[in-house]
């Protein structure tokens, strides 16, 4: 125990085990262990960026609030040709018997 007190939360006897267990492969105590491991992942960047994502959710709320976002009607609109052929691929479809 260190001075602010005991900085573990409270295992059910399994999960302590486990933690006991992998900090013994690593030679520390499981409270040694399991600060570490919580100081690592507070430097961890996807995590910092998660924590911001407080502050940035309400400011990309407003952006899209101001965007137009009425859909195009589709009901009538032809879907684009997702890899059109151009007429050198349409030559060697028909040199080989199957599409480029």
């Amino acid at each position: 125990m260190d001075q602010n007190g005991s900085q573990v939360p409270p295992f059910d006897p399994e999960e302590y085990a486990c933690v006991a267990a992998a900090a013994d492969i690593v030679g520390k105590s499981p409270q040694d262990f399991v600060r570490e491991a919580a100081l690592k992942a507070a430097e961890d960047p996807f995590l910092k960026a998660l924590g911001r994502t407080c502050d940035r959710v309400p400011q990309l709320a407003e952006v899209f609030a101001t965007q137009d976002t009425h859909a195009a009607d589709t009901s009538t609109a032809a879907w684009p040709d997702p890899a059109p052929m151009g007429s050198r691929d349409l030559h060697e479809s028909q040199r080989h018997g199957h599409a480029a």
